[in-house]
């Protein structure tokens, strides 16, 4: 019952904080952030965890929510003007931004979360999330179902918005936590947050293959 209560706050939190439009980016950061909290059981106050991760990630949340929803809104808009324009080269164009915005739902997904728990740069979180995406492209499209399913069911009550968003984002952030398990800290353990790099799979192959020479020297 805590959590449902918890969920409900969360939720009205950020349709709150989303209303003003171009706050849509530092509002679902700091939902991601406080649900990717009670996940972890890392949270003793949800709303504390919603106002910190809202102050510290505006100006950055503002600066990646913008781009990304006009992106989001300009392919929405094509898909639809090809849908209606009819056949022929229009039907090849409507697949061409469907496409696109297939991968830009897959790195949306990824963003806010990975923006909300690692300290990185735009671009950065942009080429992580997208590549988060295709290394757990399961996981990906099960939150893919979830936000549809979320969709429908707040199109068919108007008045589950103000529950169902939050219920879709935290079995989202299970699915987040599992594909940043490597990365993320023990939360019963003195340990600290892991970099998100390239570098140990560098590591790992520079070390697979000077075994391997090794073995030739032999």
């Amino acid at each position: 019952m805590g959590n449902i209560f918890d969920i409900f706050i969360l939720n009205t939190l950020w349709i709150i904080c989303c209303l003003p439009v171009f706050t849509i980016g530092p509002s679902t950061t700091a939902l991601s952030y406080a649900m990717i909290n009670l996940v972890r059981g890392e949270t003793s106050s949800v709303s504390k965890d919603f106002f910190h991760s809202f102050k510290q990630n505006f100006k950055q949340g503002i600066f990646l929510g913008i781009p990304l929803l006009a992106l989001g809104l300009f392919l929405i808009i094509d898909i639809r003007m090809c849908y209606h324009a009819g056949t022929g080269i229009y039907s090849f164009f409507m697949v061409f931004f469907a496409v696109i915005f297939l991968f830009w739902m897959f790195t949306v997904l990824y963003t806010f979360p990975l923006l909300a728990k690692f300290d990185k740069s735009s671009r950065e979180i942009v080429i992580w999330a997208f590549v988060l995406s295709i290394r757990n492209l399961g996981r990906t499209l099960l939150m893919i179902i979830l936000l549809v399913f979320g969709l429908w069911v707040c199109h068919i009550l108007i008045g589950l918005i103000f529950i169902v968003p939050g219920l879709v984002v935290l079995y989202q952030s299970r699915l987040v936590v599992s594909a940043l398990k490597a990365y993320l800290p023990d939360p019963y353990a003195d340990q600290e947050l892991k970099p998100l790099t390239f570098d140990d799979e560098e590591n790992d192959a520079a070390h697979h293959n000077s075994s391997n020479q090794a073995s030739d020297e032999n």
